[in-house]
C-alpha cells in the first residue's frame, strides 16, 4: 500500500478531498442558498398577499355584479310598471275621449232639439200676436159701430111677490 500525503487509502483520500471540496462549495453557496430561500420565502408571502387581494377583490366584484344584476332587475321592473302604467293612462284616456264625444254629441242633440222648440216657440208667439192684432183690428171696427149705452143698476131688492106677478 501506499502511503499518501493526505492519507493511506486512496479512497479515503478522494472521500477527504470530495468533503473537503463540498464544503468549500457549501460554503461558498451558503449564503447564496439562504439568499434563494429568503426569497423564495418573500415571494411566497408576496403570493399569499396576492391571494388575499384576489379573494377580497373577488368578493367586492361578486357584490358589485349581484348588485348589477338588483339594478337590472329593479330598472326591468320599473320599465315593465311604466310600459302598464302608461298602457292602463292610454286606455283610461280613450275611455275619457269616448266618454266626452258621447257627452258632447248628447249636448249637441239637446242644442238642436231646444233651437227646435225655441223657432217652434217662436212661431207660435207670432202667430198667437197676429191673431190678436186681428182680433183688436176686428174689435175697433165693431166698437165703431156699436154705441155703448149707460144703464143703472140698482142694488134694492124688489119683493118676490111683486117680481113673479109682473112676470104673468
Amino acid at each position: 500500500m501506499a502511503l499518501t500525503m493526505f492519507g493511506s487509502n486512496s479512497k479515503e483520500v478522494n472521500t477527504e478531498k470530495i468533503s473537503v471540496v463540498s464544503e468549500s462549495r457549501e460554503a461558498q453557496y451558503n449564503p447564496k442558498i439562504a439568499a434563494l430561500q429568503a426569497e423564495i420565502a418573500e415571494a411566497r408571502e408576496k403570493l399569499q398577499q396576492s391571494e388575499a387581494t384576489m379573494l377580497e377583490l373577488q368578493k367586492k366584484l361578486n357584490e358589485y355584479m349581484a348588485k348589477e344584476r338588483q339594478i337590472a332587475e329593479v330598472m326591468i321592473l320599473a320599465q315593465i310598471n311604466a310600459q302598464k302604467v302608461e298602457a292602463e293612462a292610454r286606455a283610461k284616456s280613450e275611455i275619457l275621449i269616448q266618454e266626452t264625444d258621447e257627452e258632447l254629441r248628447r249636448k249637441n242633440q239637446e242644442m238642436e232639439l231646444l233651437r227646435l222648440k225655441s223657432q217652434h216657440f217662436k212661431k207660435e208667439l207670432y202667430d198667437r200676436l197676429d191673431q190678436y192684432r186681428s182680433s183688436l183690428d176686428q174689435m175697433a171696427d165693431i166698437s165703431e159701430e156699436i154705441t155703448f149705452t149707460p144703464t143703472v143698476v140698482s142694488r134694492e131688492k124688489k119683493p118676490a111677490k111683486s117680481l113673479l106677478a109682473e112676470s104673468y
